[in-house]
């Protein structure tokens, strides 16, 4: 057993809008630079919410612009935690954890358009992405 475990997510906010002024550049390449920052809230000693937001504003060299909001919801066992605190776990583990349905969400949202093929958040280590460029609020109702 893990010291961390994922109860569940929920959808709490999606958006799609095409970009109607959009050309498709002569080489066909089009470089999204999309914004993603993680919420966490931990509500108790184990328990936590972590909401995880990936925007893509309108301009010019986009074909369309979105904003999606999951929310995750996690329990912390401090005995199978092998002494690492429950913040950490959040940070590194639950960001993790939530990427892919995020990208799966985007990924849909962005299909049902039926002009453009899906957009497909790229892989990455999302954790350590946003825990260094400090893109993880941390709220500890407990303190």
């Amino acid at each position: 057993m893990a010291g961390l475990s994922f109860i569940n997510y929920v959808v709490d906010e999606m958006y799609y809008k095409t970009n109607s002024s959009f050309e498709l550049p002569e080489d066909e390449s089009i470089e999204i630079n999309e914004e993603i920052k993680a919420e966490i809230v931990i509500r108790s000693k184990s328990d936590a919410v972590v909401a995880m937001q990936c925007t893509l504003e309108e301009n010019e060299k986009t074909p369309f612009s979105f904003d999606v909001k999951i929310v995750g919801y996690f329990e912390y066992n401090s005995e199978e935690a092998e002494e690492i605190k429950f913040q950490d776990f959040l940070k590194a583990n639950a960001v993790a954890i939530l990427f892919p349905y995020l990208r799966e969400v985007i990924s849909n949202l962005t299909g049902k358009s039926n002009v453009y093929p899906n957009y497909n958040l790229p892989i990455r280590n999302i954790s350590k992405e946003m825990q260094d460029n400090d893109l993880i609020r941390v709220f500890n109702l407990e303190e």
